[in-house]
């Protein structure tokens, strides 16, 4: 049996850290959920979504205004997304009145090709918030385990 020999690696040269750059201050967390029943509130929608992210549903795109060329911020909040537009946003609206979820948040939200998303499309906050089932399924059970609970006396 012939031995191979181990080959010796090369020293890892120490590079020192680079100074911090502070970066802008971005909102990434959601805005306060206002009153579904006013005529300007909210509108909810449940969006099939492809194998390429995308989410069947133009309501909710033409309830924001959003148009082609929009440019969009995505960000993973938990187990939901967060999609505002915004000029810095790194994703385009593209020419179909669509919004896709990009591949990495698909995954870390849970998503997968078939998926029905409950959509909150807010005019006034100018974001599209998208909830995986699991989120959903996560709420009913927090609100149907408080229907269970016995009412206190006033």
């Amino acid at each position: 049996m012939t031995r191979i020999p181990s080959l010796p690696l090369p020293c890892r040269i120490a590079t020192p850290d680079p100074e911090p750059v502070a970066s802008p201050s971005v909102p990434m967390g959601l805005p306060p959920l206002r009153d579904l029943q006013a005529a300007d509130g909210p509108r909810l929608s449940i969006a099939l979504m492809d194998g390429g992210g995308r989410l069947q549903d133009r309501g909710a795109v033409a309830a924001l205004g959003w148009s082609p060329g929009d440019r969009l911020l995505i960000t993973l909040v938990r187990t939901s997304v967060v999609i505002r537009r915004r000029p810095d946003g790194v994703f385009v609206m593209p020419r179909k009145p669509y919004v896709a979820l990009p591949a990495p948040v698909r995954r870390g939200c849970g998503a997968l090709a078939g998926s029905r998303l409950l959509l909150v499309a807010d005019p006034i906050h100018d974001v599209l918030i998208v909830h995986p089932e699991a989120a959903v399924q996560a709420m009913l059970r927090i609100f149907h385990t408080s229907l269970a609970a016995p009412e206190e006396a006033s």
